[in-house]
């Protein structure tokens, strides 16, 4: 850049920023007799410390630097993977066979998402911070937040999701078939009631029209989860008594799929690991 300051710049210059540090570029002299006194300043810039760029950006801040402010690391262990997601509709259409349930129907609810061979998910411990990346919170016991159902009033309910729930009823074909993952229109506070809970709730991010981002948190005992409406979510794999908020089926939309394996076309296994207390 060939714009010259008279302070130091701590990171790499861009024509925009550029424009607004010359914007900014200000001395300002004590009055004296209604004139600036340039003899005694007032008020000076003395760096360009840090360059936030325009979007969503996590920082933390480091008062002993010349930066002020530091990368977050806050991006969690996921897997990307390149599938398929297919609204139940779709999924009749392509005569793919989403199946679950005591019968074995074919529940026009359901669809696929398609996964390649030995498609799993990371699990990690969720923090304030790896939450971000997903858009959640993680909030403390007695803090508050703000809850946006815009559509339709919620209730908060207790589940007990036991030890056997996955193993013998979400992975049989005639009972949850298979890891599920939705989206809807309404959001979701997730609140692990003891010390005993466990398992994942598994949230995704949808990077293109088949690009996903995937991790399984474990949600830490004393804090509560908030997932936003229409955010990738799976929580069939939790263990253990979970508050947990819901809405009436007929007043809300959403998208509900299996995980499929793109050849076979059924169930998926292995996608998230059993929980192990």
């Amino acid at each position: 850049m060939s714009e010259n300051f008279d302070f130091p710049v701590y990171f790499k210059r861009t024509e925009k920023a550029d424009e607004i540090l010359k914007s900014v570029d200000i001395t300002r002299y004590a009055v004296k007799d209604g004139k600036p006194d340039k003899c005694i300043t007032a008020m000076t810039t003395d760096a360009g410390m840090a360059l936030i760029e325009k979007g969503i950006s996590y920082w933390k801040i480091d008062v002993a630097s010349e930066r002020g402010i530091e990368p977050g690391d806050t991006t969690p262990k996921m897997v990307s993977v390149t599938a398929t997601w297919y609204t139940a509709e779709e999924a009749k259409e392509k005569g793919i066979k989403v199946v679950a349930g005591s019968s074995a129907n074919v529940f026009s609810g359901l669809g696929a998402l398609l996964v390649p061979d030995g498609f799993n998910i990371p699990t990690v411990l969720a923090t304030q911070e790896n939450v971000k990346y997903y858009g959640l919170e993680l909030i403390e016991n007695n803090h508050g937040l703000a809850i946006t159902s815009a559509k339709c009033d919620i209730v908060l309910m207790k589940y007990d999701y036991k030890e056997n729930y996955k193993k013998e009823f979400l992975m049989k074909l005639h009972g949850g078939g298979g890891i599920f993952i939705e989206t809807h229109d309404f959001p979701h506070l997730h609140i692990p009631t003891s010390e005993k809970c466990g398992g994942y709730i598994v949230i995704g991010k949808r990077i293109s029209a088949d690009e996903f981002n995937f991790t399984a948190f474990q949600i830490p005992f004393n804090y509560a989860l908030y997932t936003p409406a229409n955010t990738i979510h799976g929580d069939g794999t939790l263990v253990g008594e979970y508050a947990l908020t819901v809405a009436d089926p007929k007043m809300i939309s959403a998208d509900t799929v299996l995980i499929y394996n793109e050849n076979s076309k059924t169930m998926e296994e292995g996608v998230v690991p059993d929980w192990k207390a």
